[in-house]
């Protein structure tokens, strides 16, 4: 049987969590870049296996899987040698997915929304109400973290490396305030000491590099008019 095949972009927070969570379990995995800048997620071959046209996207002999959560998920039941990041447990496994849906129904769209109008829009700052929006995430995670080491209980799940990925680039432009968030920030810097710190990093940088490059097209091209 052939090696599972993750198509991803390590700029993309999703394509960083899905690789670090395949590393993480020690799976053997062939790995495709996709250039979003070139537009290799808008090809037909890509559309074939992930009609979203979106990153990551994982094949696995005859299962195509798109959406970093599912194929984290999948990557898990199938290779994993515990339950430690996807517990077996029903009550741990909800507190899991609760963290997971939260990050991926109000975290992700609004970070996504300050990079994504940046790439592909007109915005030159960042307005004020989407900075307001996602202080509001952050204190809601500090709650969690009040609560517990890690977001969902005392070891690390799968929702922490989500997240992990995540704060590694939107932090750079809406940093935590460590004085208003200082379990936010413990957990952060407890994150930063896996050995996947350097790749998920490296990516981070390299993502918010290029939206500062295009605020600055925008703003030269708002000059010229």
């Amino acid at each position: 049987m052939s090696k599972p095949t993750l198509y991803y972009s390590p700029l993309s927070p999703p394509s960083r969590f899905v690789y670090i969570t395949a590393k993480h379990l020690g799976v053997d995995i062939d790995t495709k870049m996709i250039s979003l800048a070139q537009g290799d997620h808008m090809t037909p071959e890509y559309k074939a296996i992930n009609p979203t046209s979106t990153v990551p996207a994982l094949v696995d002999n005859d299962t195509k899987i798109f959406d970093s959560n599912a194929i984290a998920i999948y990557l898990v039941e199938k290779f994993a040698k515990d339950d430690s990041l996807y517990p077996k447990d029903l009550k741990l496994r909800t507190k899991v997915h609760e963290r997971l849906f939260y990050i991926a129904s109000y975290l992700f769209p609004r970070g996504y929304q300050i990079f994504f109008r940046v790439f592909f829009g007109p915005e030159t700052e960042i307005a004020e109400y989407k900075i307001k929006e996602m202080l509001r995430g952050y204190a809601t995670i500090e709650v969690f973290l009040t609560e517990n080491e890690y977001l969902a209980g005392s070891t690390m799940t799968l929702c922490d490396l989500d997240l992990w990925c995540m704060m590694e680039s939107g932090g750079q432009l809406i940093p935590i305030d460590e004085e208003k968030f200082p379990n936010f920030t413990r957990w952060l810097n407890k994150m930063r000491k896996l050995e996947y710190y350097a790749f998920n990093k490296e990516g981070a940088d390299k993502h918010v590099a290029f939206w500062r490059q295009c605020l600055q097209r925008n703003i030269e091209n708002l000059n010229k008019q």
